[in-house]
């Protein structure tokens, strides 16, 4: 009997073809005829209210192994995302007759500053505009160290409140990852230096945080500059470095998820080059130098941008740095966002914990 071997884009053309033709559409071809790999493979997402996942004949449930608390965030998340979606003529709805509104601005900070307790300041450190949040009393061992933290306020409040540090978050101009963004992390590194020692200073961030920090460190040693203590790469946003769980969990990330808005998973690579005396574009960039801190990695079995943690953290280990890759089941992008749920202290606390052990 003949043996047929088929590719796997071959497989998964075939797949798209046989579900546009099963809900009586023709996914739009390539030059070359092909089905398009970022199509909606899909015609329907339903959304129901235990935040089961229809997509056509496949259905997905909601996390079973995640807390209470994270599959009704999840839950909300997603019903919310499908009504919004509908909304513009997306190819998604929500199963419920009840309208899901969002979340108000700073909704994530207000949540946090009611479960950690800790005095926020607002103030400039080496012309940056900055905001301090300490504990009421810090400990006399923590009391040389300051961590650095970009993009999410929220991870700020409870890494000073669980870790009993004070943690300055950087706000930095460019509202994501770019140069101005580096350059004022590097600004306000360069001052603290001046009253505390490298190894007693670390850095952390999430998201689009997460590659500012793996991208200025990277950057220190052009600036002379010693490296921190440690740092936190809390799933560093993934965006320009397509891999598999951007395809593969779009639709099931209660965060990131386009599938079914029209829109790609990914905007493609940084367009402009980045010159050689420059911070590199992604957090998979560029060579990992020598006394690279000991790292603490994070993300969850629904985040897009798992794909980059795994390989970031693969990439340090190969250069022989230490590094603790976190993974929450269930979780997806910048869960710990949403201070009331276990995972995201379990998260917190953990992070915290690697400060603690690493800074001198």
């Amino acid at each position: 009997m003949p043996i047929v071997r088929l590719s796997i884009a071959a497989l998964l053309t075939a797949f798209l073809v046989a579900e546009a033709a099963a809900q009586g559409q023709t996914a739009p071809p390539t030059a070359d005829g092909s089905v398009p790999l970022n199509a909606p493979p899909v015609a329907h997402l339903v959304v129901d209210t235990d935040g089961s996942l229809h997509f056509g004949p496949r259905t997905v449930p909601p996390p079973a192994l995640a807390s209470p608390e994270s599959r009704s965030v999840y839950t909300r998340q997603m019903l919310q995302r499908a009504q919004a979606t509908a909304a513009h003529g997306g190819i998604a709805s929500a199963n419920t007759g009840n309208s899901i509104a969002p979340n108000a601005p700073g909704w994530s900070k207000q949540q946090a500053l009611k479960i950690y307790p800790v005095i926020e300041e607002n103030s400039k450190i080496g012309g940056i505009g900055v905001t301090i949040y300490s504990p009421k009393i810090i400990p006399s061992k923590n009391r040389n160290k300051v961590v650095m933290e970009f993009e999410i306020d929220a991870e700020a409040i409870a890494v000073a409140s669980l870790g009993q540090l004070k943690v300055v978050k950087v706000n930095y101009r460019g509202g994501g990852p770019s140069i101005p963004g580096n350059q004022d992390i590097v600004a306000v590194y360069r001052e603290l230096l001046k009253t505390y020692k490298p190894k007693s200073i670390g850095m952390f961030g999430a998201s689009g945080g997460c590659t500012l920090a793996q991208t200025t460190i990277l950057w220190l040693p052009q600036q002379n500059l010693p490296m921190p203590g440690a740092v936190g790469l809390n799933t560093c946003s993934g965006g320009s470095n397509p891999g598999d769980s951007r395809y593969t969990l779009n639709g099931l990330d209660a965060s990131l998820s386009t599938a079914f808005s029209g829109r790609p998973p990914f905007g493609g690579r940084d367009s402009v080059p980045r010159k050689p005396d420059e911070p590199p574009a992604t957090a998979l960039d560029g060579d990992i130098p020598k006394n690279y801190p000991p790292a603490f990695l994070l993300s969850g079995t629904r985040d897009m941008c798992l794909s980059q943690t795994v390989l970031l953290h693969r990439k340090l280990r190969n250069a022989g740095v230490e590094a603790d890759l976190n993974v929450f089941e269930g979780m997806w992008h910048v869960f710990w966002e949403h201070p009331e749920m276990p995972e995201s202290r379990q998260a917190m606390q953990a992070l915290a914990d690697f400060f603690n052990s690493h800074l001198k």
